[in-house]
């Protein structure tokens, strides 16, 4: 099920939910900083698998 009460007996969605979670808990600017580490992550001297580590990591924040 993709939907619960909330306070007042409201349905709430996962995406609202999500997002509600994530303007609480993520500020707006860090998760824009990851945006920009994303962006330009870089290999340089990390082994690929460092490199396929950071990038999963970062990917979540990429733009879609």
């Amino acid at each position: 099920m993709d939907r619960r009460l909330g306070a007042g007996g409201a349905v709430i969605t996962w995406a609202k939910f999500k997002r509600e979670f994530m303007t609480k808990y993520f500020p707006a600017d860090e998760r824009n900083r990851k945006v920009i580490e994303f962006m330009e992550l870089k290999q340089r001297s990390m082994s690929v698998s460092e490199y396929a580590a950071k990038f999963e990591e970062l990917c979540r924040f990429a733009p879609h």
